[in-house]
């Protein structure tokens, strides 16, 4: 050892210790158990070393540089005492040689459901921990970074960001930045993959003799053709009015679940009329046909307002044939 160089020499005992101690299991037992007393020679428990030296053969050590190297005759050459003390220590881990690369990075970021299906520019701001590769100093750093969200992107999905991690040592590459996405839910619309489900109010009269209702779309708010005879929970399909696939051309379709709303309170006169429509399909027995139509329609005018239009039967709506009110996002 140089002379003076009392931490390089205690250093270099310790991890001597430290290689009998593991390399022996009855040492290493009695280390576990009553710590450095239980191997110390002097301490009573007889635990002094019965391997030999296992640095035998080493000719030469070099602390001038602040460093702690061993130079070796035999095969190998130099050896780093942080690679020694990592196979001691560090279950036989060695740390490669040369710069090391940066730091991954983690952090979450929340979009409402718009951001989420038309896509956005988020600035986030990072804070880390960063080691200075000469000092080993520890400090840290903040920064901020735009992300771009692609349209599509749905809940719990990853965003990995080349070279947008920590910083490395100098001349090693940064970490990468992984974005976890958290969306909100909206109100309106429920997100089924590519799919969206949405609930439309119609009234009794609409249901019976059909008509059109307003739906609120991605893309803006349509005129839906709601066929005769609409029973409970139908669902009538607009397709193409879905989420844009991410990174793809396809778009997912509209669910739109139709609501019959049945009123709470009804006059003397709509209640009459009620009861006329109820005697008249029960003395044709298949429902609405003919004049019984005509009444029916009259009887629900009265009750519940004439409906808007007729419009077919058809349980999916094509995208050309909606006339479009609005052509907003």
């Amino acid at each position: 050892f140089a002379k003076g160089d009392d931490k390089a020499a205690e250093k270099f005992k310790e991890a001597t210790e430290a290689y009998e101690v593991l390399s022996d299991e009855k040492q290493r037992g009695l280390y576990d158990q009553f710590g450095h007393a239980g191997v110390d020679p002097n301490s009573g428990f007889g635990g002094g070393g019965q391997g030999g030296n296992p640095f035998e053969g080493f000719e030469g050590f070099n602390f001038g540089d602040g460093s702690f190297h061993f130079s070796s005759s035999g095969p190998g050459g130099e050896i780093d005492a942080e690679e020694l003390f990592d196979a001691f220590f560090g279950g036989g881990r060695r740390r490669p040689r040369g710069p090391r690369r940066g730091a991954d990075l983690q952090m979450h970021v929340s979009l409402s459901f718009q951001e989420a299906v038309f896509g956005a520019s988020k600035d986030l701001g990072l804070r880390y921990q960063i080691r200075d590769s000469k000092t080993g100093k520890v400090s840290v750093k903040e920064r901020e970074v735009t992300v771009e969200i692609p349209p599509g992107i749905d809940n719990g999905m990853n965003l990995r960001l080349s070279g947008q991690g920590a910083e490395g040592d100098p001349g090693a590459a940064r970490g990468n930045l992984f974005v976890h996405v958290v969306v909100e839910e909206d109100e309106y619309f429920h997100r089924d993959g590519l799919d969206v489900h949405t609930e439309v109010p119609i009234s009794l009269t609409q249901a019976v003799l059909g008509g059109t209702a307003d739906v609120r779309t991605l893309s803006g708010e349509v005129e839906m053709r709601v066929p005769k005879g609409t029973q409970v929970d139908t669902k009538l399909v607009l397709r193409g009015k879905g989420i844009k696939q991410l990174h793809g051309g396809g778009r997912g379709n509209q669910i739109v679940h139709l609501k019959i709303e049945i009123p709470t309170q009804v006059t003397a006169r709509q209640e009459e009329l009620m009861r006329e429509f109820d005697e008249a399909t029960k003395e044709s027995g298949t429902g609405i046909s003919g004049k019984l139509a005509e009444a029916a329609g009259s009887a629900f005018g009265a009750l519940f307002g004439k409906p808007k239009s007729d419009a077919g039967e058809e349980e999916e709506e094509d995208d050309d044939d909606i006339p479009k009110k609005q052509a907003a996002h």
